[in-house]
């Protein structure tokens, strides 16, 4: 036989006896160990979320029995911060498709001030929120998703046509807003924030995040908000095209939600940064009562 032929010959050899080979292999593999379809596999529970910043679910206050001797005034006072924690904190909580009539209750409550409603869009506030919040660190914010109205009036400058800059009369425009963070009570806040929390989360995994944990986003975008400067007004402009721009670069590259802090004014800036301050340490449990 020829050197050639022995060579072909050897190599249908191996073929063959490779293909025994395999097929006895699969004839053996117990069912349990098949290897599953595509289908299958796209089927499999996502792993859950690492989660940096827990937060637990409030639990309604229970109010002690009252004894004997307490009279009528402190009965009804009892019974009017039961139903003013059941308006904050309903339970159970409804589906988040559902959550809208809640939700405007339990702000309204927070609020105590029925005039700050009309500002929030109560239209699938929570959804809208979560979009908001995901967003402030990105360059743009998608305005269609707010779940507060914008300011009133349209940005002012100040200074020249050659020397343009911010004017201290925008700072009123975000009056009523500060007012707003200035009414709530933080700690309530974040009480019901944390009663609600499922469907925050909910809201956040609809956005895509299966494997993130929204909690630990807010605390990001906090923090990002938090290494905002706080430079003393005016802030220079320049008006390339048609809208202005600031002028410094380091300013005019920075995120929506950090920009839109500069475009409020130091003073009220000042106090934003406070409150956020105070909220960030509340949510990561750094600070209680």
């Amino acid at each position: 036989m020829k050197r050639t032929n022995q060579l072909i010959f050897i190599l249908i050899i191996l073929i063959i006896a490779l293909g025994s080979a395999i097929y006895f292999r699969s004839q053996d593999t117990p069912n349990n160990q098949a290897v599953r379809p595509i289908e299958e596999l796209a089927q499999q529970p996502i792993k859950k979320p690492i989660v940096h910043y827990p937060i637990s679910k409030q639990e309604p206050e229970q109010t002690s029995d009252l004894t004997v001797e307490q009279n009528n005034d402190q009965s009804d006072s009892t019974n009017m911060d039961s139903i003013e924690t059941e308006k904050l904190l309903p339970s159970p909580l409804p589906e988040i498709q559902n959550s809208d009539p809640s939700v405007k209750l339990s702000l309204d409550t927070l609020l105590k001030e029925h005039s700050f409603s009309a500002l929030f869009i109560m239209e699938s506030f929570i959804q809208r929120l979560v979009v908001t919040v995901d967003n402030l660190p990105e360059k743009k914010i998608p305005h269609s998703h707010l779940p507060i109205r914008s300011p009133k009036g349209k940005f002012i400058v100040s200074g020249t046509a050659e020397e343009p800059q911010t004017s201290s009369r925008n700072n009123k425009r975000y009056t009523i807003y500060i007012e707003i963070l200035k009414h709530i009570d933080p700690e309530l806040a974040v009480k019901v924030y944390a009663h609600y929390y499922p469907l925050f989360q909910k809201a956040y995994e609809q956005l895509g995040y299966k494997n993130a944990y929204f909690n630990d986003r807010l605390v990001f975008v906090l923090d990002h908000l938090l290494e905002t400067p706080n430079p003393a007004d005016p802030l220079s402009l320049v008006q390339p095209v048609v809208q202005y721009t600031y002028k410094n670069p380091d300013y005019e590259n920075m995120s929506a939600g950090q920009k839109l802090l500069l475009r409020v004014g130091q003073e009220n800036r000042t106090v934003i940064l406070q409150i956020l301050s105070k909220y960030r340490k509340l949510i990561t449990g750094q600070i209680t009562g």
